[in-house]
């Protein structure tokens, strides 16, 4: 690949003529020199140095991404969001990936470990010049191990920092679960079974003030007895099926879908049919809701729209700009399909 110097010595001008004729810097050669230039870079496929570019201007126009691990549905969409948006408006992304998932499980405790490797990530990003960084979350929660040493604006996105110190770009877990109640009231059902995930979630905790404030607004009492508590999983799904049953609910509302899953799987079992003997709805919009004869009424995360907006925010901190709050919530999609019954 040819350099600069090569392209210099061919056209017969220093490597500050040709830099600046192919920086479109006006009156830096002859119209037929530049020409020239611009011939021999093509003939010889010269590609700048960008890295030696951004250091001399002290600007890489990149963005930094940390995610807590990528193997997790819900990052793949969040960074395809990001870099869409800086792509638009002329910035790369440098991505590092923390693998807590892979590392730890569901284990969402910050421990000195999660410290020191997010440290190590934040230094090699500040290493390699980014202009800001954003933190994709692998579970919405309150992350306590924040950057020790940070000097480029930073935006977290799919969860929230302690004492909400930088910006947070999240979706309205409690708008979404109280449209998704409302809709189970107008359609007859009074009896709704709750299928939360653990106790301690943010989501978990989100979504069942979403149903409770939707249960008042509707005139329909609450039902404690009605509320389980999962892990996420799809045999925890399986397990609650049969209380929720006894208890005579008409539907449920899984706190996801892959409980959801489990659900359906158990009263097929039973031989009774989803959409037909029982209501269910589930959320986050995975592959699996779609895999069932009656497809599983869900909601869709804005996972994409939760990237560009935390790439929005960081490109407005790096030019200054004041931001509108610390915290941005986004609407979900409900996507109603036919496990649920009208009872009206």
């Amino acid at each position: 690949m040819a350099t600069i110097k090569e392209l210099a010595r061919l056209a017969e001008v220093s490597t500050t003529t040709v830099s600046n004729v192919l920086n479109g810097k006006p009156g830096a050669a002859s119209e037929t020199k530049a020409k020239e230039i611009f011939a021999l870079a093509k003939q010889l496929s010269y590609t700048p140095n960008v890295l030696a570019k951004n250091l001399k201007q002290k600007k890489s126009n990149s963005i930094g991404i940390i995610t807590e691990d990528l193997t997790v549905f819900n990052a793949p969409e969040i960074v395809d969001g990001i870099d869409a948006y800086c792509e638009e408006h002329g910035y790369e992304i440098i991505l590092a990936n923390m693998r807590l998932f892979k590392r730890y499980n569901n284990d969402f405790t910050d421990t000195p470990q999660h410290q020191s490797l997010l440290d190590a990530m934040v230094r090699n990003m500040m290493a390699k010049q980014v202009e800001g960084l954003v933190y994709v979350g692998y579970h919405c929660r309150e992350i306590h191990c924040l950057p020790s040493l940070l000097s480029v604006p930073l935006v977290y996105a799919y969860c929230y920092p302690q004492n909400m110190l930088y910006p947070s770009v999240l979706y309205d877990d409690e708008k979404a679960a109280y449209d998704v109640t409302c809709s189970l009231v107008q359609k007859g059902h009074r009896n709704i079974g709750i299928l939360c995930g653990p106790i301690t979630s943010f989501h978990s905790q989100c979504r069942l003030r979403g149903v409770q404030k939707a249960l008042f607004d509707n005139a329909v009492l609450y039902n404690a007895a009605a509320v389980l508590y999962g892990d996420w999983t799809r045999n925890s799904g399986y397990e609650s099926a049969k209380k929720l049953k006894e208890l005579g609910c008409t539907a449920i509302f899984s706190f996801n879908d892959l409980m959801a899953s489990g659900l359906y799987e158990w009263f097929s079992e039973q031989g009774l049919e989803v959409g037909t003997d029982i209501s269910l709805f589930g959320f986050d919009n995975r592959d699996i809701s779609r895999g069932y004869t009656h497809k599983i009424s869900t909601v869709e995360l804005p996972l994409n729209e939760i990237g560009r907006k935390s790439a929005e925010l960081v490109l407005q901190q790096m030019a200054g700009k004041p931001l509108p709050a610390k915290q941005t919530l986004l609407p979900c999609n409900i996507l109603e399909r036919n496990s649920v019954v009208n009872l009206n």
